[in-house]
């Protein structure tokens, strides 16, 4: 085993590059001795080169690999570089001293009949970086927002975790753009992050149907924008509606046989805020006028699957229509 080869693979970016971040730290290798290649935009031979060449103003440096989806069973993007694996193969048989080289993918596991996952097995370290846990996700992001330099206080910390607690590996992208945003800018606070943060679709869109019960044109069409800003589909916001006067179906059928408040929250997963809007939901919203909108999201979805409707005009012709 070489101790200067590690791949890093899980279905999350944030936790690779946190075990990344630590590894480096425990190197002693700092930030403009690292140079970083995403496998999606470069071809493999670039960063097998950078990985042979020795440092030049250090002892040491590291080279690493992003989205290394050849590693995995994944399907292959769309578009991709053309990549020379027996490169990395080659390097793998004798790999630099000079250079501590990390290959992160997400993927829940490793295609192990590929060669190449043999080589890593034989000749480096191989850590299956687990999804963070929300009561976890704390520490992870101070302690990379640290690394990156800069403070965050309480109130910022709570609103980064809760716009990006349902992690596919938006925490790492989202992080990304905050300290970008926070350069040259010591701390951090929460209109910093409300700022550039996405809030997670599906608790946008909960927000977005309480708007819409509420009659809170305003909200509506906050959220909306936020949502669209995002690029978020509206055909894929339609459904996420449906699911949501589905949700408040089965509160008021749970709640007709005498559920209480900890039974519906256990049943439907949720946080304490969300339980109360939903058996709010439940409990003001006639049956009557959630069907009827059920039947109307069905027709929106109709419409925009044929082709016969404007998928953004559809959404908020819906949207704004409270009786």
């Amino acid at each position: 085993m070489n101790g200067n080869v590690y791949l890093f693979y899980g279905p999350d970016r944030l936790p690779l590059q946190t075990k990344s971040d630590e590894l480096l730290a425990a190197r002693g290798i700092e930030a403009f001795d690292v140079e970083l290649f995403d496998m999606e935009e470069v071809a493999v031979d670039e960063a097998v080169a950078a990985a042979m060449t020795i440092p030049f103003l250090s002892d040491r440096k590291a080279v690493v690999l992003r989205n290394a989806y050849f590693l995995s069973a994944a399907a292959k993007p769309a578009k991709e570089p053309e990549h020379h694996l027996e490169r990395l193969s080659e390097y793998l048989a004798h790999p630099n001293p000079t250079t501590l080289f990390i290959v992160q993918t997400t993927a829940d596991k490793l295609d192990t009949r590929k060669a190449l996952c043999r080589a890593f097995a034989e000749k480096g370290s191989i850590t299956e970086c687990l999804p963070v846990k929300k009561e976890d996700a704390y520490g992870v992001a101070r302690r990379a927002i640290e690394a990156a330099g800069h403070t965050i206080d309480a109130d910022a910390l709570e609103e980064f975790v809760i716009r990006t607690k349902e992690s596919d590996g938006t925490a790492q992208n989202e992080l990304d753009k905050l300290l970008l945003y926070a350069t040259g800018k010591p701390s951090i606070d929460a209109r910093m992050v409300r700022a550039v943060v996405t809030k997670n679709v599906e608790d946008n869109v909960f927000d977005l149907v309480n708007a819409y019960l509420a009659k809170d044109a305003w909200s509506v069409t906050a959220i909306l924008q936020d949502l669209f800003k995002a690029g978020v589909d509206p055909a894929g916001i339609a459904t996420l509606l449906a699911g949501k006067f589905q949700e408040i179906l089965y509160a008021k059928e749970l709640l007709r046989t005498g559920a209480r408040f900890d039974d519906v929250m256990k049943y439907f997963n949720a946080s304490k805020g969300r339980t109360y809007y939903i058996m709010k939901n439940a409990n003001e919203q006639p049956d009557a006028f959630v069907l009827d909108r059920l039947n109307r999201l069905e027709d929106l979805d109709f419409g925009m699957k044929s082709g016969t409707l404007d998928k953004k005009i559809g959404l908020e012709t819906f949207l704004y229509q409270f009786e």
